[in-house]
C-alpha cells in the first residue's frame, strides 16, 4: 500500500525597503514567526476590546452614579432651602412669641406693682378740702373736719375687718390692707360698708352731714398704730 507524506505548506513574509541610494534591502519572515506575531496581535486586540467595553460600562455608571448624586442634591438643596424658610418662619413666630411674652410680663409686673401701690394706705381719706389737726392725747391721729356732703373714702384697697361702736366718734371702720397696714376711720354717721367687703381705693365708707363733719383717721403697722403723716398724700 502506497503512502503520500503530507507536508505542511509553509510560507515566508518578505518586507522589502528601499533604501536612499536606490538599493532594495530585505527582510523576510517566516510563516511560524508571523504566526506568532499574528497570535500576540490577536491577544492584544482582544485585550483592547475587552477593556474598551470595561471602560465604558465603568463610564456609564459613573455617569449614572453622577446623575443620581446629581438629583440627590438638587433634592437636598430643595429640601435645605424649604427648610430654611421654615427656620426663619419659626423664628420669626419665636421672636413675635418672645415679644408677646415679654409685653405681657411687663404687663403684669406693671399691673402687679400698680395693686402693690393702691394698697398702700396713701390715698386721701376724703372727698374734698377739710381742716387737719393732730389729735392731743392717745395714739396718733388725724383728725379732719369737712362740709356736708363731703364723703369719706377708703385711703387704699383692702378688706373690712370691723365695723364697731367707738365711744367718741360713734363708729369706726377697720380696713385690712393685705400688706401689714391696716386704715381706722372714726365717724359719727352710718357706716355704708359692712363686715368681710372687699374694698377698692376711694370707696365711700361714711357720707358726712350736718352731725358728723368730723372724722378720726389712723393708720396701723404691724398692730402698731404710727403717725399717719408719714404715708398720707395731702395732694390726693
Amino acid at each position: 500500500m502506497e503512502r503520500r507524506s503530507r507536508r505542511k505548506s509553509r510560507y515566508t513574509l518578505v518586507l522589502i525597503a528601499e533604501k536612499g541610494d536606490g538599493t532594495m534591502n530585505k527582510h523576510a519572515m517566516n510563516s511560524a514567526v508571523f504566526g506568532v506575531f499574528a497570535a500576540i496581535f490577536f491577544v492584544s486586540f482582544i485585550v483592547l476590546a475587552c477593556k474598551t467595553v470595561y471602560d465604558s460600562i465603568i463610564i456609564k455608571d459613573i455617569r449614572e452614579e453622577v446623575v443620581e448624586q446629581s438629583v440627590t442634591i438638587n433634592n437636598l438643596t430643595d429640601e435645605n432651602e424649604a427648610l430654611s424658610v421654615e427656620n426663619a418662619t419659626l423664628t420669626n413666630k419665636i421672636g413675635v412669641l418672645s415679644q408677646t411674652v415679654s409685653l405681657k410680663a411687663e404687663a403684669e409686673d406693671a399691673l402687679s406693682q400698680e395693686t402693690i401701690e393702691n394698697a398702700l394706705p396713701k390715698g386721701f381719706p376724703l372727698s374734698g378740702s377739710a381742716t387737719m389737726k393732730e389729735a392731743e392725747e392717745g395714739d396718733p391721729m388725724l383728725v379732719f373736719t369737712a362740709s356736708p356732703g363731703t364723703n369719706v373714702i377708703t385711703s387704699g384697697t383692702g378688706t373690712v375687718v370691723s365695723v364697731d361702736m367707738d365711744e367718741t366718734y360713734g363708729m369706726k371702720v377697720v380696713l385690712d390692707h393685705g400688706n401689714g397696714y391696716q386704715s381706722v376711720y372714726r365717724n359719727n354717721g352710718t357706716a355704708l360698708v359692712k363686715n368681710g367687703e372687699t374694698l377698692g381705693k376711694g370707696y365711700i365708707i361714711f357720707s358726712l352731714g350736718d352731725d358728723n363733719q368730723e372724722l378720726g383717721y389712723q393708720i396701723m403697722q404691724n398692730d402698731q398704730y404710727i403717725d399717719p403723716m408719714t404715708l398720707i398724700d395731702i395732694n390726693g
